[in-house]
């Protein structure tokens, strides 16, 4: 039996991931799978990891070990997970779940309620390959797009990037386009934020930070900085902002072409984000530049609960 085939027999649930890994990495791709799981399982003794926590939540009848991933055993299977907080929201928990070997999803319900019942959290999240999770419990959470830079779209002459002069401008720009985020589409602005004025700085220093233009005017920014989403590693959209008044002219898409023919270093590399399943003018952006939906990070209730 490969090591691939190995690992998923002990974690069935794996088996998109690894064969998606398969496809973007070759024979590279388990590697990656394998030491990312390792690195989730060793949270679950590793008190630093806790500490993230409990060092920003004081939670009645929790202690420091609670936020700690746990490997749970039982006659209808097992699981590694551990409990998160949707945006650092503390009133908005759920159990992430990092593998299991359920073959009955109610029963993978009932042992997390069991398991996390100090937390109550009212879902369950799962990964798998787009479409698969499915049904009357089930809400997407959000999904992972990709592209390898050189399989994107062309980029066009009226729209290129430039560094900005001063890391104001740009934040300037992203706080306009969020305060009218919170106006225009509440429920989407609960899900995403703005980035802090210190990463701004960071990826302005490191020239990681660029001014979307046009022949008219600066329309937006992007911030494209190396980085993972769970094992799959690549340069990583941190920020796209096109500003309120510059919207539906298609320059995401064309400041990410324009990214990946004049900015990116290697060609090979992958070019990665994830998106809300409320951001439909992002999910429009993706497609547009060429980028891929990959994966779906999706809810499960975990009980009677509004969607």
């Amino acid at each position: 039996m490969t090591p691939r085939m190995t690992l998923s027999a002990e974690w069935p649930s794996l088996t998109d991931e690894l064969e998606l890994a398969d496809a973007l990495f070759g024979h590279h791709g388990h590697a990656l799978v394998a030491t990312w799981l390792e690195g989730e399982t060793a949270r679950t003794d590793d008190m630093e990891f806790a500490r993230s926590f409990s060092d920003h939540i004081d939670l009645p009848g929790i202690h420091n070990e609670d936020y700690l991933h746990r490997r749970i055993s039982t006659s209808s299977g097992n699981l590694l997970g551990g409990i998160r907080f949707y945006g650092r929201d503390v009133s908005r928990p759920f159990v992430e779940i990092i593998a299991h070997t359920f073959n009955d999803l109610d029963r993978l319900r009932d042992c997390v309620s069991r398991e996390w019942s100090t937390f109550a959290p009212p879902y369950l999240r799962l990964r798998a390959r787009p479409g698969r999770l499915s049904g009357a419990n089930t809400l997407l959470d959000k999904s992972v797009y990709v592209a390898r830079y050189r399989d994107m779209r062309p980029p066009a002459p009226h729209v290129w990037l430039h560094p900005f002069d001063r890391v104001e401008d740009a934040e300037a720009i992203m706080s306009a386009r969020y305060r009218a985020l919170a106006v225009d589409d509440p429920a989407l602005a609960r899900n995403v934020f703005p980035s802090a004025a210190a990463d701004l700085a960071a990826w302005h220093e490191s020239g990681q930070l660029r001014a979307i233009r046009t022949r008219e005017a600066v329309v937006g920014i992007l911030a494209v900085a190396p980085g993972a989403i769970g094992w799959i590693a690549g340069d990583e959209i941190n920020e796209e902002v096109i500003a309120v008044e510059h919207r539906g002219h298609g320059y995401a898409a064309l400041a990410q072409a324009a990214w990946a023919a004049h900015v990116a270093r290697d060609q090979r590399q992958l070019l990665i984000g994830t998106i809300d399943r409320l951001n439909i003018a992002s999910r429009r952006t993706a497609d547009a530049a060429g980028r891929r939906r990959v994966l779906d990070v999706v809810f499960v209730a975990l009980g009677d609960v509004p969607r």
